[in-house]
């Protein structure tokens, strides 16, 4: 199928209570991995590119890739930028072809994230393409967090609902207790939070982090209204992982495709898995 947009997905997954994965892409095995575990469960699927991964591999080539992998399955594919930090990154993907972008301002104040969050979103827009805010912010797992310490930097309900209407987004991402970055599954989620913030709002709600948040907890999250789930570091920790046992196997292996082809194999089933978790399979159609 060609590359589709985020906003009837999300809607979709907001009407019927279950969240799509949004899945970062390095690389093309990345790509592929992803692609081949929500076909195996007919899901839709986010594939996402950080600023990060578009500077390493160049937004010309994730764009294409990502196009043609799109094209290669009959499911729902959506391109989407994850954290852009300024106005400029947000027009050039929506300029190269990208289905759905987020505009990230949670390092700045209310009003001045307002502003530019509206921009973005008039930019996006003009296109005909969704944008996702953020409020709140969530930290990375650079130290240990208390909970004190990440309540204060949760989502406001109130702000949240304000948030919303000024700016126009078509999403929002929003703080409730996860960290990004984390290896291990510690993090317990907010739930009250997140039924208080959906019954403020009524756009799609986006968990970033969600990689260090134990499985049941993130379940709850979904019932209580995610409806969007980034993942990043469990597709990293299981692309690393089959390399470092391919190497364990074979240390004098010099085949490319003998060492990435398992890693790709092992994104497609951690994809796969957090698609059942999330309840999107069997959603394509």
């Amino acid at each position: 199928m060609p590359l589709v947009s985020s906003k009837s997905l999300l809607d979709s997954a907001f009407r019927e209570n279950y969240a799509l994965g949004a899945f970062n892409a390095n690389n093309l095995e990345y790509v592929q991995g992803i692609v081949e575990g929500a076909r195996a469960e007919a899901s839709p699927v986010i594939i996402q590119a950080s600023p990060g991964a578009i500077a390493y591999l160049g937004i010309d080539y994730i764009a294409a890739i990502v196009k043609v992998a799109a094209e290669s399955v009959p499911i729902p594919v959506v391109l989407h930028l994850d954290h852009g930090k300024d106005l400029d990154i947000v027009a050039e993907c929506v300029k190269k072809g990208f289905t759905s972008v987020m505009f990230d301002g949670s390092a700045y104040d209310f009003e001045e994230n307002v502003r530019l969050t509206r921009e973005a979103v008039d930019i996006a827009h003009r296109k005909g393409v969704p944008c996702e805010g953020e409020l709140g912010k969530v930290p990375s797992s650079d130290r240990n967090w208390t909970r004190e310490e990440l309540e204060k930097l949760m989502t406001s309900p109130e702000e949240a609902r304000e948030f919303v209407s000024r700016t126009g987004v078509d999403s929002l991402a929003v703080s409730v207790g996860s960290v990004h970055q984390m290896k291990e599954k510690a993090a317990e989620l907010d739930i009250d939070r997140i039924r208080a913030i959906r019954s403020q709002v009524h756009v799609p709600l986006v968990l970033h982090g969600s990689s260090g948040v134990s499985d049941e907890s993130l379940a709850r999250a979904v019932k209580a209204g995610i409806c969007k789930v980034n993942i990043a570091t469990l597709l990293n920790m299981a692309f690393s992982r089959a390399v470092k046992d391919t190497f364990a196997r074979e240390p004098e292996e010099i085949d490319p495709r003998k060492i990435l082809g398992p890693a790709r194999d092992a994104v497609a089933s951690v994809v796969a898995e957090r698609i059942r978790l999330l309840g999107s399979s069997r959603k394509a159609g």
